[in-house]
This record gives structure tokens, C-alpha cells and sequence, in this order.
């Protein structure tokens, strides 16, 4: 038995917190034995850490061990990028093997020469680079390679010494290429990809692995199959919703109406005879379902209204080889089409799936216009699958082994069935944070809910936000989550007292580094919606504390009904059994949203605070949020019982 197999703990860097050696030993069974397992910790745990070190725990003696660690967003690869830095500078005992990282962003995004593409170029970003590259224009590409045997692109030996030098001085992160590539002259992303073929531990976003297409690619760049690479997902209570919304796609009016224009240019370049006469098929189906929603909404299809009988499937996967043949030079990660002929091989693909099955739905969407009639502009068709674990199930257990982790994983056996791994490992790590270190209060009359929805509502939301606000000193900020930013426009048309805090309200551009920057100035009241970038997924903390000792939740953000919505509920019902569609395809995600907000209260052990939940609904749904939360309620009737609930918390809070 090697030393760090012996000793769980042997890569752990810092002085545990309470319950963080749990994650540690549940990461090393998992990695160790080469399965699935499925974790949820609250916030505060240190889940990150934790993972990373018993994943090495369990792999870091095997030469050929290869991590791609899964992210939603950016900010959320930064805590592993921070991480393996301080990793990488520790030696754990008796080892110190080389930890190679390189944290992975698209090629647009750290295009050099980006704008002048998209301003010259009418076929998309990826194909004016193709173009801008084989002719020679992009010299930050040409810097880096050179042209080797029968023309195709080799790597200068000067530029693999340089990758080398950057894998062994640090983690290889977008920021940190950024110079390199500036003073060198080459393409950053390039640097990237090179950098990714030889690190042991490559971080990016879901779509690397859970998009196929994707994965094929960044496999093949590898030179791996998915049997050899561990899997680590982070913030995994959005997987479900992620691998049904990378296969869905969708085919607006207008590019239906470039594609009438110019269908004999795409017969002649792609070869396929009846592409012409699909085109005007499904300009038929438009023009149809136009007349039906003249006043805008949307509606289920049938897959006979979008894919004719006469499609032959060896021609759609032919045009949707042709895209890719276009572009196999470039190795690209991002598959996303670009131009209309791309998108409508795309939906083809996708209809065609749909006849082959009942986990999928094909609508039709018209956004309800601003002027006098509408038109194919206003309108799209978008093939959605509804099967999560179809698409995730597979992934996850062809893998070497497969982690994924959350603060609000909860229920897990919920999340198992979801992803189609039934037999995972499941693990609840108990909460690092002492009882009586948070209130939450539940509201008893209101409720947002559409048939309520009036002025005498959001001046009432508004009354107590401003009491909440006022019941609790301003020694730190407060978050104020709303189910749209429609919803927080009534409230705070209305007025609301934020005391001595100031005031920032979340839109749809919003910064959060900018919403940082002004919490670290002075305590803020941040209205903002619940799934947004003020709201989930990020940590709001000074010195590893919490900024935030007061939640306020308006409402219970429950999706408005669709066609889609309505069909997915209809797949768990017969999936799962009576009663279950409602509360999978709904209560579930909607709550989910909620547990989001409330973890940015209490990030490390110390930290305590209030959460004013304004709905009555909660009380019926709070159970789904698990114990930990329920343990923590307080519900109440009138307001004046709310401010006393709050006043008594605080004077608990003086006497510890």
C-alpha cells in the first residue's frame, strides 16, 4: 500500500474544518474504487479542497491518472485553480510528483484578433478563423506552429519549450497566458490546448465532457478515451438542467428566410437533393404556426410538421459531417453552429431523433411582438430532449470514475434517478456550521403566485423587506432575491428602506466583480433574481467570511408554464409514477434556486444570519430543502412577530 492510500489525509493542506476530513475519505472510496458517487456538503465545508486532495490521495501514485474537472461558470474555476496552486506548492510527505493544471476557456474568448474576425467575416466566428488561418493572415497562429509533412500544422520547438516552462511554473489559467502570449506572439488559445494535452488535470466547463461532440474532440486532443479519465462535476445540482439544454437546438425565422434565399447555393454545396424542398417545408410549418399564435405564445409540434418523410438520415449525418470536416484543423472544443445551414442540419439531426422516441419535444415559440402584427423574425423552433439520465448516465459511468458534488445536492436519491446512477455512492456531509447560527423565517400570508399578483401585493413585499432590513444592524450586506426582475421592478417601485446600507440592483449586464467591489466598500442591500449572477454559484467573502448576514427570498421562482414544461412534467409522471412530474420538473428546481440563495449566508464557521423567506408556499415546499434547513425555521404570522423573532436572534447571538 503506497503512503498516501495509507493516509487519506497525506495531500490535505490546511487544518480541517469540522466534517471536511468526511469529503476527503468519501473523494479517496470513490477515485479508489472507480465508481460514481454523489456528494452534498453545505457551504462552507470545503468540498473543493477536500476532493482535490483525496482524489490524489487515491491516484497521484498511478503515472497515467488524468482529472477533467467540470465547471458552470468561470468564477467557479478559479477556486480550483486556487486550489492547485497551493497544491502544487506543498510536498506531501515522502511524494512530490509533478502536478501539471491548465484551466481551459473557448478559442473566442481569448481570441487575439476577435473583433477584426467578426467584422470581416459573414460565415462566423469559428469559420473566419479557419479562413483567417489557412490563409496565412493570423500570425499569432503561425507564430506558434509551423508547416510540417504534406502541409499540416507542427508545433515549433520553440513554442513546446514554452508550454513545457508554463506547466512547470504554474497552474496555466486564461490571466496567466495572457502576457506570455502578448510578448510572444502567439495564440492563446493554442497555448491552452497544448498546455491541456499535457496536464495531468485540465479544468473547463460542462459541455467539454457532457456535450458529444465536445467530448469527442477534447478526448481525441488527449489521446484518451473516456474509460481513462476521472471525472470531478462541481455545483452538480445544475447537471440535469445542462445535458438537456447542450443538445437542444433551435432554427429562428430568419434563418429560415436566408435559407429560402439561398437554398440552391446549399444544395450545390452540400450535395444533398432534397434540401430545397425541406427548406420550404418547414417555411410552411412556420408560416402555419404563425397564423395559429398571431398574438404571440407558444405550442407543442408534432414531429411530422418539422422533419418530411422524404429526409434520409446517411444525408443528415453527411451534412453534419461536412461542418466538422470544415473545421478539423482547428481542434475546436465548441461545436456551436454558425451559420443558418449549420442550424437547420442541426435541427434536422435533432427532429429526426424525435421520431425514434418520446423524450424529446419540438415547439414553436413566437415572442409576443412590440408592434402591429408579427412576422417569421419573431419566431424560432426549438428540439429540446426531456431524458437527463439518457444523456448523463452514459458519460458518468463510462469514466474511469466519476464524482459530483454540491452544497445543495439534496435529496441525493433525488439527483441518483435524475442522472440515471441509481447505484452511486451517496454521501451528505453534516453541516460544519453550529446550531443556532441562522434564522429563517417563513411569511404566513402572502404568496406571489400569478392570481394574486396585484399593487396592494408588492407594496405589502415592499413594507416588509424595508422591516426586515431595518430589524437587522448593517454590519454586513443583504441579498434580496426576487423570482424576475419584472417582480422586483413592482416591489421596488414602491419604496423600499434599506437603512444604512446602500443600494444595488442587479440587470441583466451587471458585473459581479463590480457588485464585489462595492460590498467590500460598505454594507449594500443587493436586489437581484433568484439563478442569477448575484444570487448562485459564487462566493461573496472577505477573508473566507461571508459579506452577507441577511437573505430576503420574495417568492418561490417557479418557471412560468410551457409546452415544454408541461410535456417534461408528463415524461416523469410515467417515468417515475404518479404524482412525481409535478415535483420533479418543478418544486425540485425551483427550491433548488432558493437553497442557492440561502448558502451565500454562511460561508465559514463563524458566520451566522437571518433568512426572511416572503411566501406562503414555503411552508409546504421548505421539507425538500432537507433537515438541516427545516431545523432552522421559524414560522411566522404578523410582521411585528417577524421583528421580534429577529431582535430575540440577535441578543441570543450577543450572548455567545
Amino acid at each position: 500500500m503506497t503512503l498516501t492510500a495509507g493516509n487519506p489525509m497525506a495531500w490535505f493542506p490546511y487544518k480541517p474544518r469540522p466534517h471536511q476530513e468526511d469529503a476527503v475519505r468519501f473523494a479517496v472510496k470513490i477515485y479508489s474504487k472507480g465508481t460514481v458517487g454523489l456528494l452534498s456538503a453545505d457551504c462552507g465545508v470545503g468540498k473543493t479542497i477536500a476532493v482535490l486532495s483525496g482524489y490524489l490521495a487515491a491516484r497521484a501514485q498511478d503515472p497515467n491518472f488524468r482529472l477533467i474537472i467540470l465547471t458552470r461558470t468561470h468564477s467557479q474555476s478559479v477556486v480550483f485553480e486556487e486550489e492547485m496552486r497551493e497544491l502544487r506548492s506543498r510536498e506531501p510527505l515522502l511524494t512530490k510528483p509533478t502536478l501539471t493544471a491548465t484551466s481551459m476557456v473557448s478559442r473566442v474568448h481569448v481570441c487575439r484578433m476577435r473583433e477584426e474576425i467578426e467584422s470581416t467575416s459573414s460565415s462566423g466566428f469559428k469559420r473566419g478563423c479557419a479562413q483567417m488561418v489557412q490563409s496565412g493572415q493570423c500570425s499569432h497562429y503561425w507564430n506558434f506552429y509551423k508547416r510540417g509533412d504534406e502541409g499540416r500544422p507542427q508545433i515549433r520547438k520553440a513554442a513546446l519549450e514554452r508550454v513545457t516552462a508554463l506547466l512547470e511554473d504554474d497552474v496555466v489559467t486564461r490571466d496567466y497566458i495572457s502576457d506570455v502570449c502578448f510578448s510572444e506572439g502567439y495564440c492563446p488559445y493554442e497555448v491552452l490546448r497544448w498546455c491541456a494535452k499535457n496536464s495531468r488535470i485540465i479544468i473547463g466547463p460542462y459541455s467539454y465532457i457532457f456535450k458529444e461532440r465536445v467530448r469527442s474532440a477534447l478526448l481525441a486532443s488527449l489521446g484518451v478515451d473516456l474509460q481513462d479519465v476521472d471525472l470531478l462535476v462541481d455545483e452538480a445540482h445544475n447537471l440535469p438542467d445542462h445535458v438537456l439544454d447542450s443538445e437542444a437546438v433551435s432554427l429562428s425565422g430568419d434563418d429560415l428566410r436566408w435559407l429560402r434565399e439561398n437554398k440552391r447555393d446549399a444544395k450545390r454545396v452540400t450535395g444533398v437533393e432534397w434540401l430545397p424542398e425541406a427548406i420550404d417545408f418547414l417555411w410552411e410549418t412556420f408560416m402555419v404556426n404563425l397564423d395559429k399564435l398571431s398574438t404571440g405564445g407558444e405550442r407543442r409540434l408534432e414531429s411530422w410538421e418539422v422533419i418530411p418523410r422524404f429526409v434520409v438520415e446517411n444525408d443528415l449525418h453527411f451534412l453534419l459531417k461536412i461542418r466538422h470536416d470544415s473545421l478539423s484543423n482547428m481542434d475546436d472544443e465548441d461545436p456551436h453552429a454558425d451559420t443558418p445551414l449549420e442550424r437547420f442540419a442541426d435541427l434536422l439531426f435533432a427532429g429526426y431523433r424525435t421520431v425514434a422516441g418520446d423524450a424529446w419535444h419540438l415547439g414553436f415559440e413566437v415572442r409576443r411582438p412590440w408592434r402591429t402584427g408579427i412576422s417569421p423574425s419573431d419566431s424560432k423552433i426549438t428540439v429540446r430532449p426531456m431524458n437527463a439520465a439518457g444523456l448523463a448516465a452514459p458519460v458518468l459511468r463510462g469514466a474511469r470514475s466519476a464524482l459530483l458534488m454540491s452544497g445543495t445536492l439534496s435529496p441525493l436519491s433525488h439527483y441518483a434517478e435524475l442522472l440515471g446512477v441509481k447505484t452511486a455512492q451517496l454521501e451528505s456531509v453534516a453541516s460544519p456550521y453550529p446550531r443556532g447560527s441562522r434564522l429563517i423565517l417563513l411569511e404566513s400570508k402572502l404568496s406571489t403566485k400569478y392570481t394574486e399578483r396585484r399593487d396592494s401585493l408588492w407594496s405589502a413585499i415592499a413594507e416588509r423587506i424595508s422591516m426586515a432590513l431595518s430589524a437587522m444592524p448593517a454590519n454586513k450586506s443583504a441579498l434580496v432575491a426576487f423570482p424576475s426582475y419584472r417582480v422586483m421592478d413592482e416591489v421596488l417601485s414602491f419604496g423600499v428602506e434599506c437603512g444604512f446600507r446602500g443600494r444595488i440592483v442587479e440587470s441583466p449586464g451587471a458585473r459581479l466583480e463590480d457588485m464585489k467591489e462595492a460590498l467590500l466598500m460598505k454594507p449594500h442591500a443587493v436586489f437581484c433574481v433568484y439563478g442569477g449572477k448575484f444570487s448562485e454559484g459564487v462566493d461573496i467573502v472577505r477573508d473566507g467570511s461571508s459579506m452577507v448576514d441577511m437573505i430576503i427570498g420574495v417568492g418561490i421562482p417557479f418557471s412560468p408554464p410551457t409546452s415544454y414544461s408541461r410535456a417534461l412534467q408528463e415524461w416523469f409522471e410515467n417515468r417515475f409514477g404518479a404524482g412525481a412530474g409535478y415535483y420533479y420538473s418543478s418544486i425540485v428546481p425551483s427550491m433548488r434556486k432558493v437553497a442557492q440563495l440561502v448558502g451565500r449566508l454562511r460561508r465559514a464557521p463563524d458566520d451566522w444570519g437571518v433568512v426572511v423567506l416572503l411566501d406562503r408556499r414555503f411552508r409546504k415546499h421548505i421539507g425538500v430543502l432537507g433537515e438541516d434547513i427545516v431545523s432552522d425555521v421559524w414560522p411566522y404570522n404578523e410582521t411585528d412577530e417577524m421583528v421580534s423573532a429577529v431582535d430575540m436572534f440577535l441578543q441570543s447571538r450577543r450572548g455567545n
